[in-house]
């Protein structure tokens, strides 16, 4: 009797611990699986022609599959480090999109990964600063404000008709709205009758009507709104296409410093710039190079895109690079942690290049400007300008000879950081700019 309790409790412990290690089996499974799913890429951007590897590093003894015909796949067995790695060398033969499978024990698909295909191109690296004058397309309200009546109290026309901060006006009273002095005019002539007007909101186009007020200020007609249709200041130049003279600058978009909102072109020019000072960045307090254009007065191209990856455009027929020099281009896939450097001018017009880390790639969100956190290490930089300042946006970054992105945000607390973008995502700019067919814009000085 005793000894068949103590059988039973044997089998007892022994069916709770294959239980327990079938669950601690599982788990490690399930994990697996998550961290697999993680690590791999959803994307890879290759360059035509050009060969690229991907270990995948799992114990799900996962294995990589295409039926693309333009997408070559390679085991290299010889280059596992051990017995849960699979190197894959990858080859696109022609532009394109494509997609790879990857499947646990060759039939359990696992994850599908898109290859896309851009063209091998080499573009004039530049890191010059450039001055930037932009002309909004319409007015763009900064701020809604209030009407003083005679009786003292106040009203918001424009509050009344839905107005909002970061609404662009772009027609008011059946006229087209290019500038600040042709609203002035409707709002004046009004007679304080209803205005329709017609506004942009996130991309979205709004009608609405407003009535002027005369204000007891000034007796003036007024709608009780703050306007801004232009901005001005200093960048760095990131590259030029040779083929179509196209440029990309800064990285990361022209906001409007009061409400944030991408500011939308009506007109604007490229104008040659010098450093003439250094405002240093500390913990807290951006730093600024301080450069000179106005007084220059020297056009160098037209501004026709700001997006949210910087400003593109042509250079004029008349301009001449200036130590812009041919190199390759480096896709999202190809950049990796570590050393690298970038183009900068902290003087005058001369460009140096310094040297930094890449310490953070995020290849997942190719949505972003901030698709790398890199650090300078350059002590050259590091005394002149405290790190990464304002105007140094669109320094090139430079990796293994190529042209991987540029700089585009500094961390206000720790200057010596900042976040980069991808290369490709500014040229895909770049090419729908080259794609407009316009006439080359004209040097000029005023």
């Amino acid at each position: 009797m005793k000894r068949d309790f103590i059988w039973s409790v044997i089998l007892l412990l022994k069916r709770k611990w294959l239980v327990l290690s079938f669950f601690i089996l599982s788990l490690i499974l399930v994990v697996a699986y998550a961290v697999t799913l993680f690590v791999l890429p959803g994307h890879i951007t290759l360059l035509a022609g050009e060969d690229y590897t991907i270990s995948i590093r799992s114990p799900l003894f996962l294995q990589a599959f295409t039926d693309s015909s333009m997408l070559k796949l390679t085991y290299m067995d010889h280059e596992a480090a051990h017995a849960f790695e699979r190197p894959y060398k990858i080859i696109c033969t022609d532009e394109g999109q494509a997609e790879m499978e990857v499947k646990m024990l060759g039939f359990i698909p696992v994850k599908t990964i898109e290859v896309r295909s851009i063209p091998s191109q080499k573009v004039l690296v530049c890191g010059f600063p450039v001055g930037i004058r932009l002309k909004t397309s319409g007015v763009m309200i900064i701020n809604v404000s209030s009407v003083v009546l005679n009786d003292g109290n106040k009203v918001s026309p424009a509050e009344k008709a839905g107005l909002l901060a970061g609404d662009i006006i772009i027609s008011a009273g059946g006229k087209s709205i290019e500038s600040i002095r042709d609203l002035i005019s409707v709002i004046e002539n009004s007679d304080g009758k209803d205005i329709p007007l017609t506004y942009i909101r996130q991309n979205s186009k709004y009608d609405t009507s407003v009535r002027p007020i005369k204000s007891a200020e000034d007796t003036q007609y007024r709608i009780g709104i703050w306007v801004r249709d232009s901005s001005a200041g200093i960048g760095t130049l990131t590259f030029i296409d040779p083929e179509s003279n196209v440029y990309g600058a800064l990285g990361h978009g022209i906001s409007d410093i009061d409400t944030g909102s991408l500011l939308q072109v009506g007109s604007g020019q490229l104008m040659k710039s010098n450093i003439k000072s250094i405002k240093k960045g500390i913990k807290g307090t951006p730093g600024e190079l301080e450069g000179d254009f106005l007084s220059m007065n020297q056009v160098i191209g037209d501004i026709e895109l700001n997006s949210n990856f910087g400003v593109y455009g042509r250079l004029s027929d008349s301009f001449i690079h200036p130590k812009g020099r041919p190199i390759s281009i480096g896709s999202h896939s190809l950049v990796r942690v570590g050393k690298a450097s970038i183009l900068a001018c902290v003087r005058g017009n001369t460009v140096e290049e310094f040297e930094i880390e890449i310490q953070k790639i995020a290849k997942w969100d190719l949505g972003s400007t901030k698709n790398m956190v890199i650090r300078i290490t350059d002590r050259r930089l590091l005394e002149a300008t405290g790190g990464i300042v304002q105007g140094m946006s669109g320094s090139p970054i430079i990796q293994d000879g190529r042209l991987i992105g540029a700089v585009t945000h500094v961390f206000i607390n720790d200057p010596e950081r900042g976040y980069g973008v991808f290369i490709e995502s500014m040229l895909e700019q770049a090419k729908s700019v080259a794609a407009k067919n316009y006439a080359h814009p004209k040097a000029s000085g005023f």
